[in-house]
């Protein structure tokens, strides 16, 4: 049965999974290279994932728990650090003549929504021990519209940020991935 305290407790759980990338895109929309119609793109792979992974972990249940508990912290760690190096490197090295790194690219907002999604597989395998399918499947459209709407709205923060230079942006957005990084990997080894 769909209680209103399953309708408030899935809401907020919605929000948290969709923290990660809203400030993924606030750090996409820096780089000021996302049109209206990549914007929504990317908010969807980030909200798919998002919705996606979940699904899965309630699918594959206790088969994977053990391993996935042990190694989805060092994965999001490890995928968002190399992503976040990239773009220091690239901001250092940026010139006005040169290409800003391209967040409009697929496979980087791809590899991004994945980095951002692996915690929510764990969270999943919940969803499968404790809640019927009808519940599954509300929390997952939940997760889904949480992710795309928050995945928008911080494309568009980042955008109205007018003075901040491509260079520093490229800087500041790749530190910011490595700290996400590293706060899901302290969560997990710490808390």
């Amino acid at each position: 049965m769909i209680s209103l305290a399953f309708i408030v407790e899935i809401l907020f759980l919605s929000v948290a999974l969709s923290m990660d990338s809203f400030t993924v895109s606030i750090t996409c929309g820096l780089q000021k290279t996302l049109s209206r119609k990549r914007s929504i793109i990317m908010a969807f792979w980030f909200a798919f994932f998002q919705a996606l992974l979940p699904m899965l972990g309630a699918l594959l249940g206790d088969a994977f728990s053990g391993f996935m508990t042990q190694a989805d912290h060092w994965i999001a760690f490890a995928l968002l650090c190399i992503i976040g190096i990239k773009m220091v490197i690239d901001g250092r090295n940026f010139k006005l003549s040169e290409k800003i790194f391209d967040v409009s690219s697929t496979k980087v907002i791809i590899t991004l929504a994945i980095a951002t999604s692996i915690d929510a597989f764990v969270v999943g395998i919940s969803f499968g021990m404790t809640w019927n399918l009808l519940q599954q499947m509300l929390a997952v459209a939940m997760i889904f519209v949480s992710t795309f709407v928050f995945s928008i709205v911080g494309v568009k923060m980042g955008e109205r940020i007018h003075f901040i230079k491509p260079r520093f942006a490229l800087v500041l957005g790749g530190v910011i991935l490595i700290l996400i990084g590293a706060k899901t990997l302290i969560e997990h080894l710490y808390f």
